[in-house]
């Protein structure tokens, strides 16, 4: 699954008031999304998947950008179970 939609779509509407980020725009670095509002994103993707984040998983690498959140997930094998059309 590709999860880019659904977490630009979840960044723009809870976080940052409507605004769209870029899919490689650094979400910590670049200042867009501050430590709760990565907690929050955290749990929306444990939602959406089903899965619970290893604590030693919460590195800038898997959490840089909506791309690397994306590359995150396809490598543990996330699959959403609460968006439309999946599974």
């Amino acid at each position: 699954m590709d999860f880019k939609p659904v977490l630009v779509d979840f960044i723009a509407a809870e976080l940052l008031d409507g605004v769209q980020v870029d899919v490689d725009e650094g979400l910590l670095v670049d200042g867009m999304v501050d430590s709760l509002g990565m907690m929050r994103l955290v749990a929306h993707i444990e939602a959406l998947c089903g899965i619970d984040v290893p604590v030693d998983d919460f590195v800038i690498e898997n959490f840089r950008s909506v791309a690397a959140i994306d590359d995150y997930l396809r490598r543990t094998g996330a699959q959403a179970i609460d968006a439309p059309g999946a599974r």
